[in-house]
């Protein structure tokens, strides 16, 4: 479960139309999400505040060994008053990162609105102060520049353990991230203080552009104006430019799905230090991926039937949409992430058969160390049934009570019994049979996470050493010498309690 910062962040993005996926850094998010998680392992508390629509504070406080906890205060210029902000109105899937449903680009199913002149740009300032010592901060200054363009500056500083007269500046770096994002492509450029670290990235979308227009319809000739396709039910057949942009939005109705590829390259002049990566990644998109328009206001003057006006205005609104069209598959995502430099590549799959069920598996290969490692996962969602049993004991006083409110009530009170009943279990499990699981949901007014981690490891605390399991029972290995070595099982388990007004 993310904290309620990184909530605020995150609706901050979307309410300033920021597509976060279309980016190369969010590749694997899918993955990540489902076999990546970490689960606690202690006891934390904390209590966040969305106080005023553009000003929100956070508290944590934890214990694991020592108490200690952080403070976090954040700034935005846009208004968040519409975003839910306690703890039993926030869905429980803005919080928990699992299988995400990806939408087409926001450039290429609508243009994006430009700033108003006069406006402020939509600017965010966040700073996070870690206790006791030594005391780490760390600070987000985030500003879109243009529709297309988003401009971060992250800040990070940890003071010393035991300061003292000869202890030097306290070790600190900053990091420069600029992105810019048309909807087809996106190109980040990094930079950071640390070793004056240099990096580039860029993501590449294929087959989603709509067909560009020339404009030449009011000088095309009547034979001009007709094209291969018809409209139904009237069988006139379409201009060209209709013909295509039909077609176009028939393809991503019928076969909703996104191609990506992207790369990524760093290096630090003083370390000498070289990064390459490159990837792919084929996803189903979401449903209403390209939602009609609104039918223009009607008018008196009627075109006539047969007239280039008439095709125009009847083959503008019958272009093929999802709302009607039945979908055969389930969402599915695949990455393929090759880094040539260490010879690694990763692959994964990740599926949700149904809309309460995700499984995902990874597979990492070296081809210099031959070494392999394989990991499965999944979540798990439980939503509210009512129960309809005729027979049960408080079945008869709500049938009395039904009609003492509203259909709307009683929609908001129904949605309100399911998202405060909704929960989802997260587990994983890779080949060294080291095993997690996580629980979120909600108790009363409060979200609760609840993990667990199991791992094998040997008697000098090493979890690298190979175990033989059999069985379901752990079995000796052999050390070092050759040796048989003992080999237990060890864990931890951790609650992480939100409170949040």
């Amino acid at each position: 479960m993310i904290d309620f910062m990184d909530y605020v962040v995150h609706t901050f993005g979307t309410s300033t139309d920021w597509n976060v996926d279309n980016s190369y850094s969010y590749l694997t998010a899918t993955s990540d999400a489902l076999l990546s998680f970490q689960t606690p392992s202690s006891l934390a508390l904390h209590v966040s505040s969305l106080s005023t629509p553009n000003f929100a504070t956070s508290y944590t406080l934890s214990t694991l060994g020592q108490i200690d906890g952080s403070i976090s205060y954040l700034y935005s210029t846009v208004p968040l008053a519409h975003i839910p902000s306690q703890t039993t109105s926030i869905p429980l899937k803005s919080l928990v990162r699992g299988y995400r449903d990806i939408k087409l680009p926001i450039g290429l199913q609508e243009k994006r609105q430009p700033f108003q002149q006069d406006a402020k740009k939509p600017t965010l300032l966040h700073a996070t102060l870690a206790l006791p010592p030594p005391s780490v901060l760390t600070g987000l200054y985030a500003r879109r520049i243009n529709p297309d363009t988003l401009l971060s500056l992250s800040l990070y500083s940890k003071s010393v353990a035991l300061p003292s007269a000869s202890a030097g500046v306290p070790p600190a770096s900053v990091l420069a991230h600029v992105q810019h994002d048309t909807g087809r492509y996106s190109i980040e450029g990094l930079g950071s203080t640390d070793n004056a670290l240099l990096g580039v990235r860029g993501l590449w979308n294929f087959g989603i552009s709509p067909p560009e227009s020339d404009g030449s319809i009011s000088s095309a000739t009547p034979s001009e104006l007709v094209g291969d396709l018809t409209d139904f039910p009237t069988r006139l057949p379409l201009p060209p430019h209709l013909d295509a942009l039909s077609a176009y939005h028939n393809r991503l109705a019928s076969k909703p799905s996104l191609l990506s590829a992207g790369a990524e390259f760093y290096y630090s002049p003083f370390s000498h230090v070289i990064g390459l990566s490159t990837g792919l990644r084929f996803t189903t998109l979401t449903p209403q991926i390209t939602p009609p328009d609104e039918p223009p206001a009607r008018s008196s003057n009627k075109p006539l039937a047969g007239t280039s006006a008439a095709l125009l205005s009847s083959a503008s609104h019958s272009l093929l949409t999802p709302s009607n069209v039945h979908h055969s598959s389930f969402p599915y995502t695949m990455t393929l992430v090759l880094t040539p430099l260490t010879g690694s590549i990763s692959s994964s799959y990740s599926v949700r058969p149904t809309p309460n069920l995700a499984l995902s598996s990874r597979f990492d290969f070296n081809f210099y160390s031959w070494e392999s490692r394989y990991v499965l996962g999944g979540e798990l969602w439980r939503k509210h049934r009512t129960s309809k049993d005729p027979d049960h004991s408080t079945s008869w006083a709500r049938e009395k009570t039904r009609d003492w409110f509203t259909p709307a009530e009683r929609a908001l009170k129904d949605e309100r019994v399911a998202r405060e009943e909704e929960n989802v279990l997260k587990f994983r499990l890779d080949d060294t049979w080291n095993v997690r699981a996580l629980w979120s949901g909600r108790v009363k007014s409060l979200l609760v996470s609840a993990g667990v981690s199991v791992c094998p490891t040997s008697r000098g605390g090493s979890s690298n050493a190979p175990v033989t399991v059999a069985g379901g029972m752990a079995r000796p290995g052999l050390d070092s010498d050759g040796g048989p070595s003992e080999k237990r099982w060890t864990g931890s388990v951790g609650f992480s309690i939100a409170y949040s007004t």
